[in-house]
């Protein structure tokens, strides 16, 4: 069954959308439509249609959001519970009301290095019920996906990298998957229970979201981004199909320089003028 989605933002999810110990993905469409994830905290509710959220790094999806402007979204509380949803990036704006609120906010209230110089505003589309996550079914499919991982194991091209391995084979680190849908709507969910199979893949298990998961169709491009509590992180994109991505792209989400890592794009030249 899928979920309930509303047109309006209720207040009880508005107040956790405040709380700046959250965790926010916001998902745009790269220039291959992949999906790209990108982790937001500053996301939160305008008001109860609206969003918003700051930049202080210049990561990919802003620039994405400008040439696709639907984008997806979930939001984790730190006791749990997540929402997620669709919306409609409208404009940006470095000066009033919401810039002079975010810049005040304790953590950059004082901070001159790494203030917010940009607010990005959207429409809200669609806001699904907020609901706990099912950390007992979590444990079971962690467990299940490093079995399957144990079958799956693949490292051909050596994509992710040793430390994006080790970061994916964290119990505690957080995965959200996205997909799009057939009328091209982006669907965030949160898959903690996935992990690496060697560098070329990542599997998981459909426990929990089973029903969620059988949704996306084989061979689907797929993202997934994967982040722990030290907010070390990294995006894989890829194929995928029955629970398993084949990696194709992997990008380094974490500043102070975001970039693709592989494939690896720049060759060296000998330098033949003195």
């Amino acid at each position: 069954m899928k979920p309930s989605y509303f047109d309006r933002i209720d207040e009880s999810s508005i107040k956790m959308m405040d709380c700046d110990s959250k965790v926010g993905v916001l998902a745009t469409e790269d220039e291959s439509g992949y999906p790209h994830l990108s982790f937001i905290s500053s996301i939160q509710a305008l008001n109860d249609n609206a969003l918003t959220f700051g930049q202080f790094s210049a990561g990919l999806s802003k620039r994405f959001i400008m040439d696709q402007p639907h984008v997806g979204f979930l939001v984790l509380s730190a006791d749990k519970k997540y929402l997620s949803g669709n919306a409609t990036y409208t404009h940006s704006a470095n000066t009033g009301r919401e810039f002079d609120l975010y810049n005040n906010k304790p953590l950059f209230r004082y901070n001159s290095y790494m203030g917010f110089y940009r607010i990005f505003y959207l429409n809200l589309d669609r806001i699904s019920a907020m609901k706990p996550l099912p950390m007992g079914a979590i444990v079971l499919g962690a467990v299940l996906s490093r079995l399957k991982a144990i079958f799956q194991k693949k490292c051909d091209k050596n994509a992710l990298p040793y430390v994006g391995q080790q970061l994916f084979s964290q119990l505690d680190s957080l995965k959200f998957l996205c997909y799009y849908e057939e009328n091209g709507r982006a669907i965030v969910l949160p898959v903690v229970q996935a992990t690496s199979a060697g560098s070329d893949r990542i599997v998981l298990s459909n426990i929990p979201f089973g029903k969620a998961l059988k949704q996306i169709p084989d061979g689907a491009k797929v993202s997934i981004l994967c982040l722990n509590l030290k907010m070390e992180s990294v995006l894989v994109k890829g194929r995928y199909t029955k629970g398993i991505l084949e990696i194709e792209r992997v990008y380094n989400s974490m500043p102070p320089k975001m970039e693709y890592v592989y494939p690896r794009s720049e060759t060296i030249e000998p330098v033949r003028t003195f």
